[in-house]
């Protein structure tokens, strides 16, 4: 079946049929309408504001967190919400191929666009004087880019992915694009970064919104080291591994610099040099996620909302209001128990009650009166004060303006840790490799932003107690900074890949072969759940990590083959 959207395109409506993507208008396929700077500024800005749709956000949110440990459906939901059944499918691994969540229309719209300027943008510069070659080079990096960020999610979420051919310009276009495997899908989009890194401008070059909002330089080299720790996870590569190194490195020192030369710093007195530049554990989270804050320092890329005057549905119906309607109290989802409680024994998430994350993350952080706490990252306006001191009831107010935050600091800053710890690991563990311990400092320093002057001396961590188990120590604290922002579920599958019998092959596709998953991954991945056991008959090898195909894409595209795990229930 067939659905039609409607997309507001800049000053211009756009109705697009939804195939294996959303093909744009005869406006922007006629070569009449690209004739000026403004025209190709315009899809530019579509390209992106695909991944703002409610639906990319929903996905983003149930993909990267729901199916982990974080999150788990409210129980309050009424059986009225629209969503529910989908989730509740989800959340006990019985998912139908017509669930709301298999659908992955707005990465492949994203990709058209992408696709679209890539392929009439040039000529432009004939036409309008004011579209110069650098204006082209900057938005051809953007458009590859972006579309390698689209391609490598979706195969971390499906697997085997069609690669489309070009833009799809009208529903006449052939449409059956074959899938790839992993493999192909990811030397394709690093090929396609390390080219958009020629042009792609600096992290600080327009001073405003546009720093975080674009894909620029750091943006690219911080998409390039996600793939290569993916693929050296899945692949034991150690030269992967280096190169996620080398490209967390870079980022790091790009934000080192930006922040040493920025005229702010001597405004806030703020003077010590510093290997990274965090906000302080009370500015954090106004900084980052607050009403007044977005896009700051140790931000990279944002779906911008707070610029676009645009309402965050998606992040709205999931974590604050279900129907994105009235204040009802909660969303669709909330942090499982081992959120939001303290397990001093190390087995849960947070490991004491000092730790401001807890609160600025989580309402009724530590109450022992609840089984499940609302998600407040995002969602509540200001600090929740120190260890939550200040009142932190929900917020009322109509809209929920907060950008999707992709990328930030501290996500490169422990993509480098689990790298170097996974070639400490290889290198045996060798007497004077520092690698470990250079791991742990960037560990310690994340954990130590989260703790007010008063508290390090007590709270700190130290090197004695987590040198034999450091990769358990990054997967931790990667899950108390990034947790609720769609990381959660991509990390534990990390963990599965390097720790199964079996080295999984990512250029076989999951009907030429698969895994059986690990029992270190399903420690982790199912203590949300009362009986584990159960659930891990339903999850026992690397098929079932990855989503189906909506249903309407395979009889649409006849190329497409589904995930053999998965049964339609259509008639079809």
């Amino acid at each position: 079946m067939k659905k039609i959207i409607s997309i507001i395109f800049a000053s211009i409506a756009l109705t697009s049929c939804v195939d294996t993507v959303i093909l744009p208008d005869n406006k922007t396929v006629d070569d009449d309408y690209w004739q000026k700077k403004s025209e190709v500024d315009a899809v530019v800005a579509t390209a992106y504001a695909q991944l703002r749709d409610e639906a990319a956000i929903r996905n983003m949110i149930v993909w990267g967190d729901f199916r982990s440990d974080e999150l788990v459906v409210t129980s309050t939901l009424p059986t009225s919400a629209a969503y529910r059944t989908a989730l509740q499918q989800i959340y006990s691994c019985n998912i139908e191929t017509e669930n709301a969540f298999t659908s992955w229309y707005p990465f492949y719209s994203a990709i058209n666009y992408c696709n679209l300027v890539l392929e009439k943008a040039e000529s432009v510069i004939a036409v309008d004087p004011d579209y110069t070659r650098g204006d082209y080079d900057a938005n051809k990096a953007q458009m590859l880019a972006l579309r390698s960020f689209c391609y490598f999610y979706l195969t971390k979420v499906f697997h085997d992915i069609p690669v489309t051919p070009g833009a799809y310009l009208n529903s006449s276009d052939d449409l059956n694009a074959p899938q790839a495997n992993p493999d192909s899908v990811l030397t394709m989009c690093i090929n396609d970064l390390e080219e958009a890194s020629k042009y792609a401008v600096s992290g600080s070059t327009y001073g405003d919104w546009r720093d975080k909002g674009y894909l620029n330089q750091d943006g690219i080299n911080a998409i390039l080291a996600d793939i290569y720790l993916w693929r050296g996870s899945i692949n034991r590569s150690a030269s992967d591994y280096e190169a996620c190194v080398n490209y967390c490195d870079k980022v790091i020192q790009a934000k080192k610099e930006a922040y040493e030369q920025n005229p702010r710093r001597r405004r806030y007195g703020d003077e010590e040099v510093k290997d990274y530049y965090l906000s302080d554990y009370s500015d954090m989270y106004d900084d980052l996620f607050g009403q007044t804050g977005q896009n700051a320092d140790e931000s990279i890329f944002e779906l911008q909302f707070r610029n676009s005057n645009a309402n965050n549905k998606g992040l709205d119906q999931m974590y604050f209001r279900y129907n994105s309607a009235s204040n009802n109290g909660f969303g669709y989802l909330k942090a499982a128990p081992i959120f939001g409680k303290v397990d001093a024994t190390g087995n849960g998430v947070w490991v004491n009650s000092v730790d401001q994350r807890l609160y600025d993350y989580v309402y009724d952080a530590t109450s022992t009166n609840t089984e499940q706490f609302g998600v407040r990252k995002f969602v509540a306006t200001n600090y929740a004060g120190t260890n939550n001191t200040a009142d932190s009831k929900r917020d009322t107010r109509v809209q929920v303006f907060q950008n999707w935050i992709l990328y930030r600091l501290t996500d490169v800053m422990l993509m480098k840790a689990e790298a170097l710890v996974q070639l400490y690991n290889m290198g045996g563990k060798a007497e004077g490799d520092t690698r470990n311990e250079e791991a742990f400092a960037i560990c310690k320093f994340v954990n130590d932003r989260a703790l007010s002057d008063a508290n390090k001396g007590s709270y700190t961590m130290k090197y004695t107690v987590y040198r034999d188990k450091m990769e358990e120590l990054v997967l931790a604290e990667r899950a108390r900074e990034l947790c609720f922002e769609g990381k959660r579920w991509f990390d534990l599958m990390r963990y599965n890949y390097r720790h199964t019998e079996t080295q999984a092959d990512l250029r076989k596709k999951l009907t030429e072969g698969y895994v059986a998953n690990s029992d270190a991954f399903f420690e982790l991945a199912l203590r949300k759940y009362a009986v584990p056991a159960a659930m891990k008959a339903k999850m026992r090898d690397e098929r079932y990590l990855y989503m189906p195909i909506n249903q309407d894409e395979v009889e649409i595209n006849t190329s497409l083959v589904q995930n053999p795990v998965y049964k339609s229930s259509s008639k079809y």
